[in-house]
């Protein structure tokens, strides 16, 4: 059986996961994702990741946060590694690993992962979303992924919950992630009580011991994330909604509202039928080397 290498690059690790086509993970390489990155640094990193698992692969696929054009390949910038610009990863990897090489934005392969052996695999269309560093989004209707001009279709992350709000990576005030995300969490309750957490775990944790800054700060970015999901419902129409990502292990704190807040605001109709829940925590790396299989059969 043919196996892919699938790299899930986030704003806090690289993981990089060697699948069967069945969706089984064989292997897999974590690194950390540096605070302070130049390209040549992340390069080194991403390559020494992928190494040991390259021999095994038919081809490799990599999803990360965007901008990005995924035709040359290019990770344009990103709000949630500051310091990378135009880098050139298909070519470097290409040229590293005498491999095919297949390059999307890290929620477009979470979109495929879960459309292909998530929680709804067996649903006609999937909106997804990752809740991690950032917030990313994807859309797969009837198997087909839907990325948007060169790779950047569905950056709910980046639509305006709050006008004239916090100040976003981005560089734009009022976006969803910057009230629901790693990231935006942390900067909320920063701004307001003047302490710096070091991850999400550390927030939830103030969550789960009644730290009422931190329920409220949960709260209004879950309202704010309905907001973004009701209006992409809304335009999409999809059957389910699965949220991946890291801050959904701690989805007991928050779906329940989420989901009541989101088939409280749609039209019913729209309502009866859809599905709302948490997928896995693979979906990235499983969705880049979903892409290696699916190109592989074009």
């Amino acid at each position: 059986m043919r196996s892919a290498i699938g790299v899930d690059v986030g704003g806090g690790s690289i993981r990089v996961s060697l699948f069967d086509e069945s969706g089984n993970e064989l292997k897999s390489q974590v690194s950390p994702t540096p605070d302070h990155l130049d390209n040549d640094s992340f390069l080194k990193i991403l390559k020494d990741t992928i190494r040991p698992l390259a021999k095994d692969g038919i081809g490799i696929g990599v999803g990360s946060p965007g901008p990005l054009d995924n035709e040359r390949g290019v990770l344009i910038s990103s709000a949630n590694m500051i310091g990378l610009k135009n880098l050139r990863i298909k070519e470097s990897l290409t040229q590293e690993f005498s491999l095919p090489v297949w390059y999307e934005n890290d929620a477009n392969c979470a979109a495929l992962g879960e459309a292909y052996f998530g929680i709804y695999k067996n649903t006609e269309s999937q909106l997804i979303l990752t809740l991690g560093t950032g917030v990313g989004g994807g859309f797969v209707n009837k198997g087909i992924l839907y990325s948007g001009y060169l790779g950047n279709g569905i950056e709910i992350g980046h639509t305006t919950s709050v006008i004239g709000g916090a100040l976003c990576g981005c560089g734009v005030h009022g976006c969803v992630e910057s009230y629901f995300s790693t990231r935006g969490l942390l900067g909320r309750y920063k701004e307001k009580s003047n302490k710096t957490l070091e991850n999400a775990e550390e927030f939830f944790q103030l969550v789960r011991n009644n730290d009422p800054l931190a329920k409220e700060i949960l709260n209004f970015g879950t309202l704010a994330l309905a907001h973004a999901v009701r209006n992409a419902v809304h335009l999409l129409n999809p059957e389910a909604v699965v949220f991946v990502g890291g801050i959904t292990k701690s989805y007991d704190l928050f779906g329940k509202k989420l989901e009541s807040e989101i088939r409280s605001s749609i039209f019913p109709v729209l309502n009866d039928r859809l599905k709302i829940g948490a997928g896995g925590s693979l979906s990235g790396a499983l969705g880049a080397a979903s892409l290696v299989f699916s190109k592989e059969k074009v």
